[in-house]
């Protein structure tokens, strides 16, 4: 598992390289106490920690490498107001009219949260807030595209369904139509994660980076977690810790699979030609199992990425698949399809694409798992547990039931299974 977890995260990408770096926080030395430890400083822990804050409680976070080197600072940047692969109805169906409600309600919310956030604090985040869609390659994919628009729409969502031509004319590739969610669009990650950690440190938050959590026991009222160099006593703790679990709590690493893949992007792309691509500035993610995923950054650059199924030579290789990809759905593109950076990341999956609410203990839980939909969702998510944490909201009143450990059946099999399956997917594409 190491080899996936492991990325480069010191080497400076291009969200870092195109927002102002803030400095990384001191290390914990010695001991401190507080009312709520998060441990994990990505979206998710970041979501419970300004929810805790606004509760009033004395909240400390350990991260840890530095802030932005996970997942929810290197990942594709696109802020999805939908679940992985469940229509609302689907999801009722799954966890009952209430607590399935509650979690339709949320993801429907999340993306206006995020950037509502972002606005709130002033994020460099680089937001736009004009859609997300999701065209259709398939007849098949096209026929659950309409099952997903149709649903959300029942539900108030604001969505938008899409002809051949008004979906091939807003992506600028060949599509047979498609959805589209008006309140999602696109971040910087990196640079929401990190304005956002100085926002809350400016409203009390006490950040520790560089500061692993080892161990976790306890101690009377109070739970003792251990970093190399000191320790928080905490009455409640949140693990936010994602695809970076590990073995901090036993069984807990195997209830996710870990899943590696790259980002890339293109050299920026002038006027008049970015005029036919992303109409509007939106972001799109389309429905092929190889998923193919774009949208503009700041300077528009096309930015896309892929996966492995085995990682040598991964960057000159990446590099040329993306190219290969860019120039399949953009030839209009020409000599600047040719991607120019390559950063690499993780993220984790369970099998049903749901994510998980574990009690570990009392005043311990665990949340996260998204499946490639966490920018909007992660944030959400983290501000129902530190209401949780306050005592606000109730484990009964959650958006998703909270259970004890749920393990990924022969876990070590579905992680190999989950990293190899894309000359599969890719067949599965070509079939349709």
């Amino acid at each position: 598992m190491s080899s996936i977890l492991e990325v480069d995260w010191k080497t400076p990408h291009l969200w870092a390289r195109t927002v102002a770096r803030r400095p990384a926080a001191a290390a914990l030395t010695g001991e401190v106490t507080a009312d709520l430890l998060v441990v994990g400083g990505g979206l998710t822990g970041l979501g419970t920690a300004l929810a805790a804050l606004e509760q009033g409680l004395d909240v400390v976070m350990l991260e840890g490498n530095e802030i932005g080197s996970a997942a929810s600072g290197r990942n594709n940047g696109q802020v999805i107001p939908a679940h992985s692969k469940a229509t609302p109805q689907e999801i009722v169906a799954a966890f009952g009219p209430e607590a399935g409600g509650r979690y339709n309600r949320m993801i429907m919310g999340a993306a206006g949260y995020l950037f509502d956030t972002v606005r709130r604090f002033g994020i460099e985040a680089h937001a736009v807030q004009n859609g997300w869609m999701q065209p259709a390659h398939s007849a098949a994919a096209l026929a659950r595209g309409r099952a997903l628009h149709d649903g959300w729409k029942a539900l108030g969502h604001d969505v938008e369904w899409l002809d051949a031509e008004a979906a091939s004319h807003r992506t600028g590739s060949r599509y047979l139509g498609g959805w589209m969610a008006r309140s999602g669009g696109h971040v910087n990650p990196f640079g929401l994660v990190t304005g956002l950690a100085g926002a809350l440190e400016g409203m009390g938050l006490r950040l520790y980076e560089n500061s692993r959590a080892i161990t976790i026991d306890r101690d009377g009222a109070l739970w003792n977690v251990t970093t190399a160099g000191g320790c928080v006593r905490a009455r409640k703790v949140v693990l936010a810790t994602n695809a970076l679990t590990r073995d901090i709590w036993p069984k807990l690493g195997r209830a996710m699979v870990p899943f590696r893949v790259y980002d890339a992007a293109t050299a920026p792309i002038p006027e008049p030609l970015r005029s036919g691509i992303f109409v509007g500035n939106v972001g799109v993610s389309d429905t092929r199992h190889d998923i193919r995923a774009f949208h503009y950054d700041v300077d528009y650059r096309i930015v896309t990425g892929g996966t492995h199924t085995l990682w040598h030579n991964a960057e000159a290789r990446g590099l040329k698949a993306i190219h290969a990809m860019l120039s399949d759905a953009f030839p209009q593109l020409g000599p600047l399809a040719k991607p120019e950076t390559y950063w690499e990341g993780t993220f984790c999956v369970v099998p049903d694409r749901k994510p998980r609410l574990f009690r570990l203990g009392e005043g311990l839980m665990f949340g996260g798992v998204y499946s490639g939909r966490g920018v909007a969702a992660a944030l959400s998510m983290g501000r129902a547990m530190g209401l949780n944490a306050a005592e606000s909201l109730p484990d009964d009143a959650m958006p998703l039931p909270v259970t004890p450990i749920r393990t990924v059946p022969s876990h070590w099999v579905a992680t190999q299974v989950a990293n190899h399956l894309h000359p599969w997917h890719r067949v599965l594409d070509r079939l349709g």
